[in-house]
């Protein structure tokens, strides 16, 4: 696989992340694409070159970590608002 067919659905979901934020649960879903993406890119790159791979490990981790704060920010939103809509909360209003 070439470096582009690996690198162009990580910036093709970005751009999309980037023009539609309505739901938070989209967004998260969208940010949760990127990191399997990059994952992935990540073990085709290893492979190739032949590294270990503990900087993937490292990076799922972080993913997990990542995952479960947008959930509880997701929760604690609909609690206090009642709906996940990215317009209706006081943050982007600043």
């Amino acid at each position: 696989m070439k470096m582009e067919e690996m690198v162009l659905p990580i910036l093709l979901m970005v751009m999309i992340y980037l023009v539609s934020k309505m739901n938070m649960i989209s967004s998260l879903i969208m940010i949760e694409y990127i990191s399997i993406m990059v994952i992935i890119t990540m073990m085709i790159l290893i492979k190739t070159v032949n590294m270990e791979n503990h900087n993937v490990l490292y990076f799922i981790i972080l993913m997990i970590t990542e995952s479960v704060l947008g959930l509880s920010i997701l929760i604690s939103m609909i609690r206090t608002h009642g709906n996940d809509f990215m317009k209706s909360s006081s943050v982007l209003k600043l």
